[in-house]
């Protein structure tokens, strides 16, 4: 059985990617602070519904899954070097999933060294942790964000990010790609876009979108609506994602973009929300953002390619099941 470290796993695509992986049979250990960036409820519930105790959750508090004999789940801040170095200690780790991050572009210049103590230089203590315990593939999750504003024909070089957060995570990347050619630990980047799905954060837009026409409030479209984005439902992030770990890169290093590579305008996501929930939306058009970009779109050479691409930009039918799936939480 092979250990994993599983970081920011009580996150939302952190607690789909761990289910998957423990069902799997992985030996998975959790490590997440809970910070409260959103309502740490939604945190709990996400480790309840993995079989933890979160009436016992205390920091460094080491927890046994009721329902997953092969499940840890610590408490606990990926720059505190202490503790991290005692995990990686006392458990022969074979994977790490980094994942942990201090997430929201939108609103990454009201904190910004929040953002850098916690991408950039949490980031680095995972990996040079991870590093001298010689681990055999270390997978960290990036975001779209590190690209800035796309446009069709933009080179997949060009990194040019308009938030502090897409800033940070570019960071962290270029830090891994260091160690990964330096120090010689296996590294993954992937890049992931705009993620929907059950159990998923309040403040991204498909379910803001959701909520809005269920409950008859307006919705705010930045931009007037002139927004594209490549979205990718959460239970194909985690395949692909699982697929990715298994596939130490030949030369050390190895960055893929995770979405669907369509981009769609996201008042074409309310019309079909519209449809599905049998209601109409109400819309508030405002203006744009700095930090927001209008395109996001995977590029077709960084993508994964194992997996039925078809079937991962199906919109109408992920949206569906997202709808039906939610109902069950």
């Amino acid at each position: 059985m092979s250990n994993v470290l599983v970081t920011g796993g009580a996150g939302f695509v952190g607690y789909h990617f761990s289910k998957k992986i423990l069902d799997n049979n992985f030996s998975t250990i959790i490590l997440d602070n809970l910070d409260d960036y959103y309502d740490i409820e939604l945190k709990l519930k996400r480790l309840s519904l993995l079989g933890i105790d979160t009436s016992e959750i205390k920091y460094g508090k080491e927890q046994k899954s009721k329902m997953y004999k092969n499940l840890v789940f610590v408490r606990g801040d990926i720059c505190d070097k202490e503790l991290v170095e005692n995990l990686f200690s006392k458990n022969n780790l074979d994977y790490v999933v980094h994942m942990a991050a201090r997430s929201g572009a939108r609103n990454s210049f009201s904190n910004p060294l929040e953002y850098i103590k916690n991408n950039v230089e949490g980031t680095t203590n995972i990996l040079e942790i991870a590093n001298r315990y010689n681990v055999k593939h270390f997978l960290f999750t990036s975001s779209s964000s590190v690209y800035g504003n796309m446009e069709e024909n933009k080179d997949i070089s060009e990194l040019k990010p308009i938030s502090l957060y897409g800033a940070t995570k570019l960071s962290a990347e270029i830090i891994a790609e260091t160690y990964a050619k330096s120090k010689k630990l296996p590294i993954t980047i992937s890049r992931l876009f705009s993620v929907y799905g059950p159990l998923g954060r309040p403040d991204g837009f498909i379910f803001k979108c959701i909520e809005s026409i269920k409950n008859e409030i307006s919705i705010e479209l930045f931009n007037n609506g002139e927004m594209w984005r490549d979205f990718i439902y959460v239970k194909d992030v985690s395949e692909i994602l699982f697929r990715i770990l298994l596939s130490i890169p030949e030369r050390g290093f190895k960055v893929y973009d995770v979405g669907s590579g369509k981009a769609t305008k996201i008042t074409e996501v309310l019309q079909i929300l519209e449809e599905i929930l049998g209601k109409k939306s109400i819309v508030k058009n405002i203006s744009g953002s700095k930090n927001e970009s209008i395109i996001t779109k995977a590029h077709k050479e960084l993508i994964y390619q194992n997996v039925n691409l078809e079937k991962v930009s199906d919109l109408k039918a992920n949206l569906k099941d997202f709808l039906q799936t939610q109902k069950v939480y």
